[in-house]
């Protein structure tokens, strides 16, 4: 079982700790429909990178097999090469899903929460390790064996979680080299200068060395330039490729149809407007105003779901892809319909009355 999974009743013990913090300090931490957002979404791409572990490592794999040098795991100078060399990988890709269309439709998920708590940090685009994995290759050309790979990456996405916090400020001589809160707080941010800095994961330094790093300075409005406005994490995931698909269409030119793939997010043709990088400080956050009743089902019912997710997430291994995908499906579903219901949408019902229904048989196939 990987070190993401194993970690999940630390995330949930250090969300309770900053609920308790942020409400003896009189501030609201936590918005519901923003936390079951952020959850379903965190599980989705948990249950997709399940689902497509055999492409997703047999990329690493395939490399591996033409590596440049036999590495031991037992080298703690090997360790200390590949957790340098992971968390530089992953500010290039950090970088790059911020300044391409494609992949950064696949990570703006991670950045659409109005809110920013630990929660957020468990907020994560499904297909976005389909973008990631990529720039970690070189990794496995080098030599890195995948078992020693996958804990690296790990330990790099762990340390990620502490940094979404509002209620630590600035860490005096960190600052300098390590990623922090107020660093990090930057990085989420769509106040215009603040707009695609501060990428690091672990290390502050490839900002300060590559000229992407920005201060917290001015009051923060967190989200996307352009706001999801759901909480509905299925729709939230899907938007930016849809957003892509309709600027693909309305571009006049075939040759503008492909750029708006690989350009950057501000980028149009000349002939369409293009997306808005105005400033947008202190707009107002998105709400919805469930009854108790829906609210209490959203989170009781979404509680369930996720457990189920973890038990599939610790019996993955013993199902076979068919049975993976079938559970991916249910999961979708779940996603879709419980978004449906809190957001009121008149088919919610009909969709959790569907998949409330094959619950029992998904739970027996675990």
């Amino acid at each position: 079982m990987d070190l993401i999974t194993l970690s999940i009743p630390l995330f949930f013990l250090l969300m309770g700790v900053e609920w308790l913090c942020g409400r003896l300090q009189g501030r609201r931490v936590f918005r519901g429909p923003d936390v079951f957002a952020n959850l379903s979404l965190g599980a989705a791409q948990t249950v997709f990178t399940t689902v497509a572990v055999g492409l997703l490592a047999g990329a690493y794999l395939a490399v591996f097999q033409y590596r440049l040098l036999d590495i031991s795991p037992s080298s703690a100078l090997a360790w200390t090469v590949l957790m340098l060399g992971v968390d530089f990988a992953y500010y290039w890709f950090h970088r790059a899903s911020h300044r391409m269309n494609l992949a950064w439709a696949a990570h703006a998920p991670h950045h659409q929460s109005e809110d920013y708590n630990l929660a957020v940090a468990l907020r994560q685009g499904p297909l976005q390790p389909l973008v990631s994995r990529l720039f970690y290759l070189p990794l496995a050309w080098i030599g890195f064996p995948p078992a020693m790979f996958a804990t690296a990456a790990a330990l790099n996405t762990l340390y990620q979680f502490w940094v979404h916090t509002e209620l630590i400020g600035k860490l005096g001589p960190l600052e300098w080299v390590l990623v922090t809160p107020s660093h990090h707080r930057v990085h989420h941010a769509c106040n215009g200068r603040y707009l695609d800095k501060n990428h690091g994961g672990i290390l502050i330094l490839w900002d300060r060395l590559f000229g992407t790093f920005e201060p917290e300075e001015e009051r923060i409005t967190y989200g996307t330039v352009k706001p999801v406005r759901t909480f509905n994490p299925l729709v939230a995931a899907f938007a930016p490729f849809g957003e892509l698909v309709e600027r693909a269409r309305n571009a006049p030119r075939a040759w503008d149809k492909l750029k708006v793939w690989l350009m950057p997010p501000e980028w149009s043709p000349p002939e369409v407007a293009a997306a808005s990088t105005e400033a947008v400080a202190g707009r107002p956050r998105f709400e919805v105003s469930p009854s108790r009743r829906v609210a209490l089902y959203v989170a009781v019912v979404g509680v369930l779901t996720l457990a189920v997710t973890v038990l599939f997430l610790f019996r993955s291994r013993t199902l076979p892809l068919p049975g993976r995908l079938a559970f991916a499906g249910w999961f979708l579903a779940s996603l879709g319909g419980l978004g449906g219901v809190l957001e009121g949408k008149r088919w919610g019902p009909a969709v959790e009355a569907v998949r409330l229904a094959v619950a029992p048989l998904v739970v027996a196939a675990l």
